[in-house]
C-alpha cells in the first residue's frame, strides 16, 4: 500500500488531473449507460417481432458513442469559468437606447446601463464593451463590416 502512495505522489499534477479525468468520464459513460439498458428492456420486442443481437450490437454501439460525446461536453461544461461581473461585461455588444447630454444610457445583455463614450453616440448604434467602473460602462461605437468590405 505505501508503494502505491509514492507512485500517486510522483505523478505530476497533470498526470494526475488526465487520470481523474478518464475516471470521471468513465464513471459518466457508465452511469448513462443505465438508461440504455432500461431503453432495450422497454424495447425487447419490437413492432412484434424478436430483435436480432446484430441490431442489439449496432443500438449500444450508437448509444455508446452517443454517451461518450455526452460526457466529454458535460466535462468540458463543467471544466469553463462562468464569466460574471465586471470581467464577464468586456467585449459585450449592445445598442444604444436614450442620449440625454451628459448621460448615455445602453442596453447590454438585456439591461440597461449608463455609459461613457470618448465620441457621440446616438440611438440605435450598436456597441461595444471596453471597460466598467463602477456601474458605469465604458463603451465605443462597434464597427460593422459590411459584406463588400467597407466600415458603417
Amino acid at each position: 500500500m505505501a508503494a502505491l502512495k509514492d507512485d500517486w505522489r510522483k505523478l505530476t499534477s497533470q498526470g494526475r488531473a488526465l487520470l481523474l479525468f478518464m475516471a470521471m468520464l468513465v464513471a459518466l459513460t457508465v452511469v448513462m449507460m443505465f438508461d440504455d439498458v432500461i431503453f432495450y428492456l422497454l424495447f425487447e420486442h419490437l413492432w412484434g417481432r424478436q430483435v436480432s443481437w446484430l441490431d442489439r450490437l449496432g443500438v449500444g454501439v450508437v448509444l455508446t458513442i452517443l454517451n461518450f460525446s455526452l460526457a466529454l461536453l458535460m466535462i468540458k461544461a463543467l471544466k469553463e469559468k462562468p464569466q460574471t461581473g465586471a470581467e464577464g461585461m468586456i467585449g459585450k455588444r449592445g445598442v444604444v437606447t436614450r442620449v440625454a447630454a451628459p448621460e448615455i444610457w445602453v442596453k447590454v445583455h438585456g439591461e440597461l446601463w449608463r455609459a461613457e463614450a470618448k465620441e457621440p453616440l446616438n440611438v440605435g448604434e450598436k456597441i461595444i464593451v471596453q471597460k466598467i467602473t463602477g456601474l458605469i460602462l465604458s463603451v465605443e461605437r462597434l464597427e460593422e463590416t459590411i459584406s463588400n468590405g467597407e466600415h458603417s
